[in-house]
């Protein structure tokens, strides 16, 4: 090591604190042993030490320059410059508050690989604005300086918003291409590439398409926080969305197990007396005699197959006033229109359901088709 002289130790003093651009330089001495330190300026990337050894009348020199973990370079990314950029730490989001401690009220949460601008930092809980959300979150969970910088470099996207009410959507790069869709002004895509006139983007649920590049401005962009109003509505939203799928998948469950198929097929007819078949028209009158002509037989079919079970009464009567069963028969319909007398169509589907015909196999109920039951569909009614 090249030794000094007192004078040229003098000059180098001067040359140090011009270097430094104004700040100030202290130093010690101990036992013959001096230590320089430049506390370093605004201007400078990196702190500068200076180490002075003293040995009789020379000096020896020796200057370590280190770096600063939390300074970085100039430049922005997604419009925040990188000296104010703040990256989420998490592995899925951290609670953003409304004042810094873990008791204050949940403004909205900050997303792995979400970015930010620090507004006031401290040295626990730094205050960040994230998209619509401003709150202040634990330092725990956040990267700054370098360690923000170059995540962020990594998850930057360059996004697309359209300027203007119309925003065809086309699937190739083509003004007479197929198109897929339309945007409204302000709307937002992830831009997948660039080709002249075109942009490639990413619209809706993963579908990709082209859009006129002369409609769209595009910027870089970061994933950021939200708040706890648009967390609860896009919750929501997926609620709704579920509970709409869940009943489309029994809706089309219902409508596998439905037919509007009619096979006639006879089976063991029931003997009767003509007092039976009249009660049994009445029945298909009060219950179907709206119906096609299948479906009033199928009315009458209900009451054989049910007969036949053994479950519902020994005879057509007391299946017909079995309790709780048919509600024309209690309240009183069926004997009125037995009295009066049912209508030809009723009398001869009442004879055909006693003489074995059926539409609908061996079903034992029916009910109004909006009731969602699978079965045979005739007219409005549906039997299983």
């Amino acid at each position: 090591m090249r030794k000094l002289t007192w004078p040229i130790l003098m000059i180098v003093a001067a040359v140090v604190l011009i270097g430094t651009w104004g700040s100030t330089v202290r130093a010690s001495a101990t036992d013959a042993k001096v230590r320089i330190v430049t506390a370093g300026a605004a201007k400078a990337a990196v702190v500068s030490k200076a180490k002075v050894v003293a040995k009789t009348e020379k000096l020896d020199i020796e200057i370590v320059r280190d770096e600063n973990p939390d300074t970085v370079e100039d430049g922005e990314i997604a419009g925040i410059p990188y000296d104010e950029l703040v990256m989420a730490d998490v592995d899925e989001a951290v609670n953003v508050r409304e004042d810094a401690s873990e008791d204050s009220k949940i403004l909205g949460k900050f997303y792995k690989e979400c970015g930010g601008r620090i507004l006031e930092k401290g040295d626990d809980w730094t205050k960040v604005e994230t998209g619509e959300l401003k709150g202040w979150i634990s330092n725990d969970y956040l990267m700054f300086g370098k360690e923000a910088v170059e995540l962020a470099k990594k998850v930057v996207e360059k996004t697309a918003t359209c300027t203007t009410d119309c925003l065809r959507v086309r699937k190739t790069a083509d003004p007479d291409g197929t198109v897929l869709d339309l945007l409204a002004e302000g709307d937002q895509m992830s831009v997948l590439g660039q080709d002249g006139e075109w942009t490639k983007v990413e619209f809706s649920d993963g579908e990709e398409g082209y859009v006129s590049s002369e409609y769209v401005t595009i910027a870089d962009s970061l994933g950021t926080g939200k708040t706890m109003e648009v967390i609860s509505a896009e919750e929501e939203k997926v609620r709704r969305s579920k509970e709409v799928a869940e009943a489309a998948a029994k809706n089309a469950q219902v409508e596998a197990g439905r037919t509007t198929d009619i096979t006639k097929t006879n089976t063991a007819p029931v003997s009767a007396e003509v007092s039976d078949q009249i009660l049994l028209a009445a029945l298909i009158q009060a219950e179907g005699g709206n119906q096609p002509y299948e479906g009033q037989v199928s009315v009458g079919t209900v009451v054989m197959n049910r007969l036949k079970t053994g479950r519902y009464g020994g005879s057509i009567a007391s299946v017909i006033y079995a309790k709780g069963q048919f509600g024309p028969a209690g309240s009183g319909m069926v004997a009125q229109i037995a009295n009066a007398g049912p209508k030809a169509s009723c009398l001869q589907a009442a004879q055909e359901a006693m003489s074995g015909v059926s539409y609908i196999g061996g079903a034992t109920h029916f009910r109004n088709v909006r009731s969602g039951y699978p079965g045979v569909v005739i007219g409005s009614h549906v039997f299983w």
